[in-house]
């Protein structure tokens, strides 16, 4: 009786696939499988499961869903040629602290990462996402992907490489409430590198856009803009130390309808090569300090390459002394000292 029962288990495993999803309420460690169907990771029960080394690819669908799960890690997976989302966080449920790391996503229709506001806590760091939103259909009816699409709240995401963003109006990282966007490489969307828009509730905090490289996007470096509900406005943004290129946008730009909101922005090398003047579009009023402008080369190591640590000849060698809150280290570790302080994401 026993040996029948493992067999009308394993029958019921194996018809999951008939709804393209994988269930598991049991598993604490998930490595090197592939998966060729969606795997949902359901439940609290799997609270600190770990997937690692793990492959999802040639999947119709979503590769890895994730609901009502805390503390779930992420690591070292590779996410290819899938026709939805990589990674989506459903909407039916909430997560707590889940870490994405050092994962590969590439050749996914849809999303890299989708998350909706009951999401919190999460950490994105050190994953490499590109030709991603390879699907256009959406954007033409005013919704389209992004590279990471983030509503929950208090998010960081840091050290990603996100590049080739291809549906129209797509972003690098589209955010909607709060958190840190830190030491990303983001190049090659359609849209803006770092987009933030007001449509779910900020509560007052603050975003941090700090030591990021983001250069030859479709329109600018980083965008803020309003749905026009004040209530949902974040309280704060800080833009610091973060190296950007445009080509013929201004590389930050503010919204008018974006009110009630304290913006500070300084130790920024922007550059906008159509030799445009404006270099924060904005009506508002906002803080700013310590920035260098430019229209080209103002002494990276290679421009045309986009190699863009500074020479020692660099008019943004020590253009950010004066500053006294900025971020310890650079875009790769190196430390900062208040005495000698660069503008831009490298500190030479």
């Amino acid at each position: 009786m026993k040996i029948l029962w493992k067999l009308i288990i394993v029958i019921s495993v194996f018809a999951c696939k008939k709804e393209d999803i994988i269930n598991t309420n049991e598993q604490k460690v998930i490595e090197n499988q592939t998966f060729n169907s969606t795997f949902l990771i359901d439940g609290h029960t799997n609270d600190n499961t770990i997937i690692r080394n793990c492959i999802f690819e040639n999947i119709k669908g979503d590769g890895l869903q994730i609901r009502n799960v805390d503390n779930l890690s992420i690591e070292n997976c590779t996410f290819k040629n899938i026709s939805k989302d990589a990674i989506r966080f459903r909407n039916s449920g909430s997560s707590n602290g889940v870490k994405i790391i050092d994962n590969q996503i590439y050749d996914i229709q849809e999303n890299g990462i989708l998350a909706p506001e009951n999401h919190i806590n999460t950490i994105i760091k050190g994953n490499t996402i590109y030709n991603v939103a390879t699907n256009n259909t959406s954007s033409q009816f005013g919704a389209p992907h992004h590279g990471i699409y983030f509503q929950g709240v208090n998010v960081v995401i840091t050290e990603n490489t996100i590049y080739n963003i291809t549906n129209d109006d797509g972003n690098c990282i589209s955010i909607r409430t709060f958190g840190e966007i830190s030491k990303n490489l983001l190049y090659g969307a359609t849209d803006h590198g770092i987009s933030y828009f007001s449509d779910h509730p900020g509560e007052s905090e603050q975003l941090l856009i700090e030591n990021n490289v983001i250069y030859d996007n479709g329109k600018r470096g980083i965008n803020l803009a309003s749905n026009g509900n004040v209530s949902n406005h974040i309280g704060q943004v800080i833009i610091r130390f973060n190296t950007i290129i445009t080509n013929n946008k201004s590389p930050v730009g503010i919204n008018d309808a974006l009110t009630k909101v304290n913006l500070d922005i300084y130790g920024n090398i922007a550059i906008r090569t159509d030799g445009g003047s404006t270099y924060v579009y904005s009506n508002l009023s906002y803080h700013q300090n310590n920035n260098v402008v430019g229209a080209g080369d103002i002494g990276f190591v290679d421009f045309a390459n986009r190699k863009l640590q500074l020479s020692k000849t660099s008019i943004a060698i020590d253009a950010a002394v004066g500053v006294t809150d900025f971020p310890q280290t650079d875009f790769v570790g190196n430390s900062r000292n208040a005495l000698t302080l660069d503008a831009g994401a490298f500190e030479n």
